[in-house]
């Protein structure tokens, strides 16, 4: 339960801007603990950030469930450095009957440069049929 609480941490200081049925836009500035080696954002935190952003956007549909996960990619663009603000902002795709599918852009947020890019994959469980 250790990295329960390191992943808390590291969460902390993302703030949500705003949620919508499917979609949420959070902050975060990115600082000492989340950076790798080269004081830039690191690719662990940046697949942290598309987990749980991309979650929150489904918890943010009328089913409102969270789901697991089945398949997470991240397309890692640029570097956001240690001190800058950067946007993460989570669509869900498509809700299916047991999947459902996200996207997460994360940008700086001065400059709209497009940091990462991530898609993901969950499964929902059964829904029952409508009929």
């Amino acid at each position: 339960m250790i990295w329960m609480k390191k992943a808390k941490t590291l969460l902390e200081s993302v703030t949500l801007v705003s949620a919508a049925p499917g979609k949420v836009i959070c902050e975060m500035k990115v600082e000492e603990q989340h950076t790798n080696q080269l004081g830039t954002l690191h690719g662990g935190m940046t697949a942290t950030l598309v987990d749980v952003i991309s979650t929150l956007a489904l918890l943010c549909t009328e089913r409102g469930v969270a789901g697991v996960s089945i398949d997470m990619n991240i397309t890692y663009i640029s570097p956001a450095k240690m001190g800058e603000d950067i946007l993460i902002t989570a669509h869900v795709l498509k809700e299916g009957r047991s999947i459902s599918f996200a996207s997460v852009d994360l940008t700086n947020k001065a400059t709209g440069k497009l940091i990462a890019q991530g898609r993901h994959t969950k499964h929902m469980g059964n829904r029952p049929s409508e009929g």
